[in-house]
Protein backbone atom coordinates (compact mmCIF):
# COMPACT_ATOMS: atom_id res chain seq x y z
CA UNK A 1 0.00 0.00 0.00
CA UNK A 2 3.09 2.15 1.00
CA UNK A 3 4.41 1.85 -2.80
CA UNK A 4 1.46 2.38 -4.31
CA UNK A 5 1.06 6.10 -2.65
CA UNK A 6 4.88 6.65 -3.91
CA UNK A 7 4.05 5.44 -7.38
CA UNK A 8 1.02 8.01 -7.30
CA UNK A 9 2.75 10.67 -5.68
CA UNK A 10 5.60 10.39 -7.80
CA UNK A 11 3.64 10.54 -10.80
CA UNK A 12 1.35 13.33 -10.04
CA UNK A 13 4.75 15.56 -9.06
CA UNK A 14 6.36 14.96 -12.10
CA UNK A 15 2.87 15.68 -13.91
CA UNK A 16 3.69 18.95 -13.67
CA UNK A 17 4.47 21.94 -16.46
CA UNK A 18 8.01 23.04 -14.42
CA UNK A 19 7.24 26.21 -14.19
CA UNK A 20 7.99 27.93 -10.74
CA UNK A 21 5.61 30.94 -10.04
CA UNK A 22 7.97 33.47 -8.04
CA UNK A 23 6.07 36.68 -8.28
CA UNK A 24 2.73 38.14 -9.21
CA UNK A 25 3.22 37.62 -13.19
CA UNK A 26 6.69 36.22 -13.30
CA UNK A 27 8.05 32.20 -14.29
CA UNK A 28 11.26 31.27 -14.41
CA UNK A 29 10.79 30.08 -17.41
CA UNK A 30 11.20 33.78 -19.14
CA UNK A 31 13.61 35.39 -16.94
CA UNK A 32 15.23 38.70 -17.72
CA UNK A 33 17.67 39.77 -14.81
CA UNK A 34 21.40 41.45 -14.41
CA UNK A 35 23.22 41.97 -11.66
CA UNK A 36 25.56 44.89 -11.13
CA UNK A 37 28.75 44.85 -8.98
CA UNK A 38 30.34 47.49 -7.57
CA UNK A 39 33.60 48.33 -6.80
CA UNK A 40 34.75 50.20 -3.27
CA UNK A 41 35.82 53.39 -6.72
CA UNK A 42 32.64 53.29 -7.78
CA UNK A 43 33.34 51.24 -10.73
CA UNK A 44 30.59 48.93 -12.45
CA UNK A 45 30.18 45.89 -13.83
CA UNK A 46 27.09 44.54 -15.65
CA UNK A 47 26.12 41.06 -16.10
CA UNK A 48 23.40 39.09 -17.02
CA UNK A 49 24.70 35.10 -17.56
CA UNK A 50 27.27 32.92 -15.67
CA UNK A 51 31.08 33.72 -15.75
CA UNK A 52 33.16 30.93 -15.00
CA UNK A 53 36.65 32.98 -14.93
CA UNK A 54 36.74 36.99 -14.17
CA UNK A 55 38.17 39.12 -11.44
CA UNK A 56 36.24 41.99 -9.69
CA UNK A 57 37.09 43.39 -6.31
CA UNK A 58 33.33 44.36 -5.64
CA UNK A 59 32.22 44.76 -2.03
CA UNK A 60 28.20 45.24 -3.35
CA UNK A 61 26.00 43.85 -5.17
CA UNK A 62 22.08 45.01 -7.13
CA UNK A 63 20.07 42.63 -8.78
CA UNK A 64 17.65 43.85 -11.16
CA UNK A 65 14.75 42.03 -12.65
CA UNK A 66 14.71 38.70 -12.24
CA UNK A 67 17.55 35.66 -11.75
CA UNK A 68 19.14 34.85 -8.55
CA UNK A 69 22.74 34.67 -8.57
CA UNK A 70 25.57 32.76 -6.33
CA UNK A 71 29.07 34.85 -6.32
CA UNK A 72 32.32 33.09 -5.83
CA UNK A 73 35.77 33.96 -4.89
CA UNK A 74 37.06 31.59 -7.15
CA UNK A 75 37.14 30.46 -10.42
CA UNK A 76 35.13 27.85 -12.06
CA UNK A 77 32.64 28.31 -9.31
CA UNK A 78 34.61 27.40 -6.60
CA UNK A 79 35.72 28.92 -3.10
CA UNK A 80 33.37 30.89 -0.45
CA UNK A 81 30.30 32.34 -2.15
CA UNK A 82 27.42 34.83 -1.76
CA UNK A 83 24.04 33.95 -2.78
CA UNK A 84 21.95 37.12 -3.68
CA UNK A 85 18.47 36.00 -3.98
CA UNK A 86 16.57 39.68 -4.07
CA UNK A 87 15.88 42.34 -5.83
CA UNK A 88 18.12 44.75 -3.39
CA UNK A 89 21.47 45.96 -2.69
CA UNK A 90 23.90 43.61 -1.17
CA UNK A 91 26.94 44.05 0.74
CA UNK A 92 28.80 40.71 -0.53
CA UNK A 93 31.34 40.21 1.99
CA UNK A 94 33.83 38.44 -0.91
CA UNK A 95 37.36 39.86 -1.41
CA UNK A 96 36.72 39.24 -5.17
CA UNK A 97 34.65 37.92 -7.22
CA UNK A 98 36.25 35.43 -9.38
CA UNK A 99 32.91 33.92 -11.17
CA UNK A 100 29.32 34.01 -10.89
CA UNK A 101 26.18 31.70 -11.57
CA UNK A 102 22.87 31.94 -12.52
CA UNK A 103 20.84 29.77 -10.06
CA UNK A 104 17.15 28.98 -9.05
CA UNK A 105 16.09 31.48 -6.74
CA UNK A 106 14.59 29.99 -2.92
CA UNK A 107 12.69 32.88 -2.26
CA UNK A 108 12.61 30.79 1.66
CA UNK A 109 16.01 31.37 2.10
Amino acid sequence: MTDLFLLIFVLFISSGTGQMIVGADMTTEFCNGSIKLYSAFGEVAVFTEVQSKMMIKAHTALVEGCGCYRLYERKNYRGRSYHANRREEHHIGLRRVKSLALVPCFWWI
